[in-house]
């Protein structure tokens, strides 16, 4: 791994040259970091790291000192800066070269947390290569140095990067290197992995039976750790229901009073109430969505051709919000589109001021059906090659004990339904008969394939064949972890399909009891003047928008990927746009 900040050997030069006094007391004061630094894969100096952190945070020092160099020479009228004038402001950005300091403590320990984080899933993964390549004839460090092609484990590579150079820079045999680097890295699944094969070469035990032994409990393990992070995101996503629903429609009715009777003691400005609605609320959402990323079980590959339909559907829905929602804000005349809105609104019967409502979600829409549709399409195409790949391998598994070779195995499946696979298969099946090496073909294959698992067993059965033979014995253990995946990803899934029907119905309580109670302060029985209209528009614009996070929140929780959630971010729209309906119908009929 690269220095994080790629200034070039020449800066860190300086800045060890100029600030290598400041760098030796940050490190004598943080000896943790060096620690970190080796577990982060970060190659470089602990002295010479913080030479770079404090030079950072002298420079963004200057942020302050050129603002009260401004104010002071009159430049800037006092009261145009926030806070009032200067003091608050030069005490808020003096606090710069202090936060950069500690996120250069902290970014060390981040890094190699995220980073141990990603490689306790890759071990059993790599065990699994390990004990395949070793069943077809490879001696267990040769299959450690083979594995440091593979790119489909880079924190894994990583490892056997550090192994060999070890071995390749102190002259050190293999066993003692393994030790020195299961040390290095504080993962008890690596120690015992390394370790453990270690040991049974020296006292001249059965190695591929203990490596054999060792995938199994890994994989164990694993679901085990699939289940807990099924627990932890139904507790997260209780949270997020409690937060994102249950509290912001408190508030919302506070928002409602505060709005609707000023007189009431409940001063609440618009300003505020916008700073909530479209700041504090868009941003709570991101940090559960960031919550869901930490806790969520992500492969190492993750496909991101889905988000190129949702960079062009946002311009859609920029350009039909400056039609649809933002004229009804201003004093002008409306333009046609909004016309055709209104006149929407009136022959559904539903009250005037929900018009900005029925835009937004009009705009969501637009940014959400595309993302829909193009996720629809590549995680079933994903999921259907990788379904098919299973189902390949077990089926090859009972083709080759007939005597044929892989490669006969593979010509003679490649005519059987292998769903998403099958298209694939039959490629394979060509370049194999014309020759092609099998580097090649994988090579080849994982520019259209970015499934993760399906990448893994292909690469390990290829990968088997080119140096084993692909023997029963080797097929047949590839075919059974590929299977144990296979159980895992839907136990899963199956954790948290119910999760699925909270936000839908939070959505409705939200909405609903939000125009109930917007329902109850308009009627004309309390002998009081309320602003009807302006307050329809100012607060279900926003309960429109957040429905529409809800649903990004939900998907990546739920799946682990943000593109789902578009899928429930339009359902929630519409969920919300019936529950407005709805409530307004019931309200027209005198039933609130």
């Amino acid at each position: 791994m690269t220095f994080p900040w790629d200034f070039g050997a020449t800066v860190k030069d300086y800045c060890y040259a100029y600030l290598g006094d400041v760098g030796r007391a940050l490190s004598k004061g943080f000896k943790g970091v060096e620690r970190d630094l080796s577990s982060a894969r970060i190659k470089v100096h602990p002295e010479v790291y913080f030479s770079v952190v404090a030079a950072l945070a002298l420079a963004s020092a200057l942020v302050p000192v050129a603002i009260l160099v401004v104010a002071v020479s009159g430049a800037i009228p006092l009261g145009v800066l926030p806070g009032g004038g200067v003091p608050p402001l030069v005490v808020a950005t003096f606090l710069l070269p202090l936060l950069v300091l500690g996120g250069g403590i902290l970014f060390p320990k981040i890094k190699a947390s995220n980073r141990i984080s990603n490689l306790k899933i890759e071990i059993p993964y790599a065990s699994m290569y390990i004990s395949v390549m070793v069943s077809g004839g490879l001696s267990p460090f040769e299959s450690f140095r083979r594995m440091g092609k593979m790119s489909l484990l880079p924190n894994m590579q990583e490892e056997v990067d550090r192994i060999e150079t070890i071995v390749m820079s102190t002259g050190m045999d293999p066993l003692s290197a393994m030790e020195q680097t299961a040390k290095t890295v504080e993962i008890k699944e690596f120690k015992e992995l390394l370790l453990g094969y270690a040991s049974s070469v020296r006292t001249g035990g059965d190695t591929l039976h203990y490596l054999f032994n060792q995938t199994h409990n890994m994989f164990k393990g694993l679901a085990s750790t699939v289940r807990a992070k099924g627990e932890t995101a139904a507790m997260l996503m209780e949270a997020y229901t409690i937060v994102g629903i249950l509290g912001v429609l408190g508030l919302f009715l506070v928002f409602v009073v505060g709005l609707s009777i000023p007189t009431a003691g409940v001063s609440i400005g618009s300003s505020t109430f916008f700073l909530f609605s479209f700041v504090v609320l868009p941003a709570l959402s991101f940090v559960f969505i960031y919550l869901g990323d930490i806790i969520q079980f992500n492969y190492p590959l993750s496909n991101w051709s889905a988000y190129y339909a949702t960079i062009p559907s946002i311009a859609v829905g920029l350009a039909l919000a400056t039609q649809l929602v933002l004229p009804f804000f201003q004093n002008k005349p409306l333009p046609r589109l909004a016309v055709a809105l209104s006149n929407a609104r009136a022959m559904a019967g539903m009250p005037e001021g929900t018009e900005a409502c029925l835009g937004i979600t009009i705009c969501l829409l637009a940014v959400a059906l595309p993302s829909w549709v193009a996720d629809y399409y590549f995680a079933g195409r994903d999921g259907n090659v990788s379904e098919g790949v299973t189902l390949f391998l077990r089926d090859m598994v009972e083709v080759r004990k007939s005597g044929l070779s892989p490669e006969r195995c593979i010509e003679a499946l490649a005519h059987r339904d292998y769903m998403g696979f099958t298209r694939h298969l039959r490629d394979i099946s060509t370049k194999m008969n014309w020759g092609y090496p099998l580097r090649q073909i994988y090579e080849e294959l994982s520019h259209k394939v970015r499934n993760w698992l399906a990448l893994v067993n292909l690469y390990l059965l290829l990968d088997t064949i080119e140096v084993g033979g692909g023997t029963e014995e080797s097929i047949e253990t590839l075919a059974e972890f590929s299977e144990a995946t296979k159980l895992l990803e839907k136990e899963k899934r199956a954790a948290l399909m119910p999760l699925i029907l909270v936000p839908y119905i939070g959505c409705l309580l939200l909405t609903g009891t939000t125009l109930m109670f917007l329902g109850f302060f308009t009627s004309s029985n309390l002998g009081i003047s309320v602003a009807e209209v302006s307050l329809y528009r100012t607060l279900l614009t926003p309960l429109a928008v957040h429905s529409f996070t809800l649903g990004l929140v939900t998907g990546k929780i739920v799946t682990g990927r943000v593109s789902a959630g578009f899928k429930h971010s339009a359902l929630l729209s519409l969920v919300s746009t019936a529950g407005v309906f709805l409530v307004s119908r019931f309200n027209t009929g005198g039933l609130i």
